[in-house]
């Protein structure tokens, strides 16, 4: 069973050039699923009750279209049965039929309170709402770092950030990583007219209200396929400043338009 709802675009959610920032796009997966755990289970009641929270840890986007103010999009998503510990889950972006973004993440049931990972096969009274579809590709299971990497910046996890969790919203994140993209005092144009192409982010510790994340950030050669389509592999990696543990690491390949 898949869940679908649909949105209209808001300008406040797009860019200086007018298209849907990726973190929003983000925004819509994270609500389509939510309102699809509501309506199928397990709640949020259910899983609040319980002590219970399904934490993220491995999410993969592909961007096939631009997305723009107005556009109305249709946001689809699904779960497949858990293997082993493992629930994955997968989203589709649609504009006018067509397949704007994809993503396949994988998420760990946790018990908040003893802080141990919970087995699907004990919850599967209320784990119903499966389909056996997979996207044509899979999450990144280990990003390699560049030897080279330099430190960015830091930041201070704030109001804004965070969840019912009180630890960084996991769509955060990716505008985290997109706003240090260019973060060397590049110019506006032409830099940010590059296209992101697909992003892939794993997240290893939670970032909590009031935590100072230090973020370092690589870059891979350039890879030509032609006149026009050069595409380079950016990379971040991030930690918590004070405990040394870490946050997360991501691989971002930009294309020019």
């Amino acid at each position: 069973m898949k869940w679908s709802d649909e949105y209209r675009v808001h300008y406040y959610y797009t860019d200086y050039n007018n298209i849907l920032k990726p973190a929003y796009a983000g925004r819509y997966m994270q609500e389509t699923a939510w309102s699809a755990l509501k309506n199928w289970g397990p709640s949020p009641k259910y899983l609040q009750q319980r002590n219970l929270a399904f934490i993220l840890t491995k999410m993969s986007f592909r961007y096939y279209m631009e997305i723009r103010e107005d556009d109305m999009i249709k946001v689809e998503t699904w779960a497949n049965p858990a293997k082993t510990i493992i629930f994955p889950r997968h989203y589709r972006i649609y504009r006018g039929g067509e397949i704007a973004i994809e993503a396949t993440s994988e998420w760990v049931l946790l018990d908040t309170k003893e802080k141990n990972i919970m087995r699907p096969d004990d919850y599967k009274e209320v784990l119903t709402a499966y389909d056996d579809e997979e996207p044509a590709f899979t999450v990144q299971k280990r990003i390699k770092m560049p030897a080279a990497m330099d430190i960015v910046t830091q930041y201070t996890v704030g109001y804004s950030d965070i969840d019912t969790n009180l630890h960084m919203n996991n769509a955060r994140y990716i505008d985290l990583i997109c706003d240090n993209l260019y973060s060397g005092g590049e110019a506006i144009s032409p830099a940010l007219k590059k296209r992101i192409m697909a992003l892939d982010i794993n997240y290893i510790g939670e970032a909590r209200f009031g935590e100072t994340i230090e973020i370092n950030k690589g870059a891979a050669s350039p890879e030509n396929g032609g006149a026009g389509t050069e595409t380079k592999e950016h990379y971040m990696k991030a930690k918590i400043k004070n405990s040394g543990q870490n946050c997360f690491e991501a691989k971002i390949t930009l294309a020019n338009r």
